[in-house]
């Protein structure tokens, strides 16, 4: 079995989806421990994602993450951030 490239949240998704399948067919592909490790690997990550935004919030940067995607960082102005805030707040309203 070769090993998924892991560089996107997609592909994290996707080795989460075939390693749970694995574990629900039985056999010998999978274990529980394995298939625990590897959600443990993927909350780490996702918690260093989310650490490095907040972080870049607190600048008052738009942060630069290829994992998601995202656009390259750059500087945001109170104006932006309050219009970005307020259409958030619209959004979760509608």
């Amino acid at each position: 079995m070769k090993a998924q490239k892991l560089s996107t949240v997609s592909d994290m998704r996707s080795i989460l989806a075939d390693e749970v399948d694995r574990l629900r067919k039985g056999g010998q592909q999978t274990t529980p421990g394995t298939v625990n490790a590897i959600v443990n690997a993927c909350g780490k990550i996702l918690s260093s994602i989310k650490l490095e935004m907040e972080y870049n919030k607190m600048l008052g940067l738009t942060p630069n993450i290829g994992f998601i995607n995202v656009e390259k960082s750059k500087p945001r102005n109170r104006k932006q951030v309050e219009a970005s805030t307020e259409q958030k707040k619209i959004s979760i309203v509608k």
